[in-house]
């Protein structure tokens, strides 16, 4: 009997070639897992986009589980740069999960998955709130931890989470998180993530760091099991330069949006560039 693994995203409608691209990766990768995919979203219609629901059914025999958010909840919460407020539904997830999924993993939308996560589908929660890696702008995360008076020495990143659902009900999370965000709203700087990383201080367990690999500048020896673009630029912008930018396009392939091209694509930035790289491979001067 092949392991199951119930797995959860969260998007608004900008996210949806992306969100294809992740579970595409995952799914192409994990044909020895039963992955249960969730798909929390605000999105007021969506049957403009059903068409996604029917090629992951057709092509994977998967079905997308839609749960609808009002987004409304969060319209006073604090965004900003690359994030939208569909960040904050994490915080609902104990709550707006049918009632009989005790755990399961959540990916943010911006990474790609390169190998099998029977390895996490496997990993017994036991009694913690959830298993995460560290983020990468650790040693920032914490000073400010410190100085908001929440004493640690870890910090998470909340683009992949294995979740205890069954403990965050018991515990009545949600309700906590909730709180919190709204206490500490003027302090945030990582939105969620901080509100997580308050509530679940020092309550949480580390996993291997390929499970979340962020901030690569060039490519490792093994190629991580989750490569994450967690920064601003991410692999779907013409100018980004992430070492792994191309396992991107080579899912999208595999997607309904085969034939999408970078957001920022014109001829004008193709000669802008190719001219960059060449002055920096024959080192011109301007």
């Amino acid at each position: 009997m092949q392991k199951e693994l119930n797995v959860f995203f969260t998007i608004d409608e900008n996210y949806i070639q992306h969100f294809t691209v992740a579970l595409t990766s995952l799914l192409e990768n994990n044909k020895d897992l039963v992955i249960n995919v969730y798909l929390i979203n605000d999105i007021a219609d969506f049957s403009p986009f059903n068409y996604v629901l029917q090629y992951f059914q057709k092509k994977y025999q998967t079905s997308i589980n839609l749960i609808s958010i009002d987004g409304a909840l969060f319209d006073q919460y604090t965004i900003s740069r690359h994030v939208s407020k569909a960040t904050y539904f994490r915080l609902l997830l104990a709550d707006i999960l049918p009632d009989h999924i005790n755990s399961g993993l959540f990916l943010d939308s911006d990474l790609i998955v390169t190998n099998s996560l029977k390895e996490l589908a496997d990993t017994d929660l036991k009694d913690n709130y959830l298993m995460a890696s560290h983020d990468f702008n650790l040693s920032d995360s914490i000073a400010w931890m410190n100085e908001i008076g929440f004493p640690t020495k870890k910090y998470f990143n909340a683009g992949v989470l294995l979740i205890n659902l069954k403990k965050w009900r018991e515990d009545n999370v949600s309700d906590k998180l909730m709180d919190i965000a709204q206490k500490f709203m003027g302090k945030l700087r990582w939105w969620d993530q901080d509100v997580l990383n308050i509530f679940f201080r020092n309550k949480w367990e580390r996993f291997d760091e390929k499970f979340n690999s962020m901030n690569l500048t060039s490519k490792l020896l093994v190629t991580p099991t989750i490569i994450h673009y967690a920064t601003g630029g991410k692999p779907w912008h013409y100018f980004n330069n992430h070492p792994y930018k191309k396992l991107y396009w080579k899912y999208i392939k595999l997607t309904p949006f085969k034939n999408a091209k970078p957001k920022d694509f014109s001829y004008t930035n193709v000669l802008r560039k190719n001219y960059r790289l060449l002055k920096k491979r024959f080192n011109i001067h301007a």
